[in-house]
């Protein structure tokens, strides 16, 4: 089997080869490691040749547009606005943390217009990573969900929490306009027919437990995320989640709005690869969960080694997982931690 085959025989529940490696590849130090440099913004081409080097199964390439990843780059410490109307402080790599967000009111939803799908460069990093695929990886493509979107682009959490009491209508119809333009931007992206996953970034939880109540995630966030889901699905093309953070409250609810995948199983955060696993068999196919906040940024070569077989013992059986870090390869994590837990798979998730 090639990465692609591998990935979607995975994610479909099924049992590949061996077991596919994901993983977002947000480090420069990584990237200048593994490729002799550097590059200003996420960039498609080099994120999927770095993959392939790495022997990483899978290419994440977000949708321009996807908030906090520079469509242009910027100086460090330069404050800039996106096409969506919020405000960076230039202060990392790919993504930064918003300084403002542009909606506070209703007054200014009523002023506030989403950007245009179809624009010029709405794909440039999606088109640049499928033309540079010569290693078959599978191609995802990201997209924000709609309740980070509300609690961290378009309105920030206070207003948002606020907002939820005093004005709920104005929640729903924001988040409704953002569902849709999500959809339209998505069936841009399948058009291309070089995406083999939808990929929806959509943090619901904290280490300690979900950022709102289980019945305001109900109330709220559940059924446009459903309808995100369903209409990306529609177009012939299995959806992941990306929500790291604990959500056992709400996992169920989460799986019966019908994604294929559930990404990262934060270890950190006390999500328990085996009940998702064992819970969700032939539902949802787990992805994670190597711990990447201690494990692989302090942890030795062989503890490294030792928790990628453990998540391997417990995944493997009956084919259907997809191994991962809890989040993502950054700066902290040593080369030699990265390479144990490929190697590792290489070696031990064979079926």
């Amino acid at each position: 089997m090639n990465s692609r085959e591998r990935f979607i025989t995975a994610l479909k529940g099924g049992t590949p080869d061996r077991v596919p490696v994901w993983e977002y590849l947000f480090s420069l130090k990584l990237q200048r490691e593994v490729m002799g440099y550097n590059t200003g913004l996420y960039d498609g081409k080099t994120t999927t040749k770095m993959g392939a080097k790495l022997g990483i199964d899978v290419s994440w390439a977000p949708v321009n547009g996807f908030c906090g990843i520079e469509d242009v780059t910027h100086e460090l410490n330069e404050i800039y606005t996106d096409e969506w109307g919020v405000t960076y402080r230039k202060n990392g790599w790919p993504i930064m943390a918003q300084l403002d967000t542009p909606i506070k009111s209703r007054e200014d939803w009523e002023r506030y217009k989403m950007p245009p799908v179809h624009t010029e460069g709405r794909l440039k990093i999606l088109k640049d990573a499928i033309e540079s695929n010569d290693s078959e990886l599978a191609i995802v493509a990201g997209l924000l969900g709609p309740f980070t979107m509300m609690s961290w682009y378009l309105m920030d959490f206070e207003t948002l929490s606020v907002s939820l009491f005093l004005d709920p209508d104005l929640v729903h119809e924001i988040t409704n306009a953002y569902v849709n333009w999500a959809l339209e931007a998505g069936k841009l992206a399948a058009e291309t027919g070089g995406v083999d996953a939808f990929h929806i970034s959509d943090d619901w939880g904290g280490t300690g437990g979900l950022l709102v109540s289980p019945d305001h995630f109900r109330e709220f966030f559940i059924q446009p995320f459903h309808r995100l889901v369903a209409g990306l699905k529609s177009y012939g093309i299995p959806v992941i989640m990306h929500n790291d953070g604990n959500i056992k409250d709400i996992l169920d609810d989460l799986v019966l709005t019908g994604i294929n995948g559930y990404h990262p199983v934060e270890k950190a955060a006390s999500m328990d690869l085996e009940t998702v696993k064992q819970r969700y068999a032939g539902r949802v196919c787990p992805i994670g969960n190597v711990n990447n906040k201690t494990t692989m940024v302090t942890g030795s070569v062989q503890e490294v080694i030792s928790e990628t077989r453990e998540c391997l013992r417990i995944g493997m059986p009956g084919g259907g997982y997809i191994l991962s870090t809890d989040h993502s390869l950054h700066d902290d994590i040593p080369l030699a931690n990265v390479k144990a837990l490929i190697d590792t798979v290489m070696k031990y998730g064979i079926y």
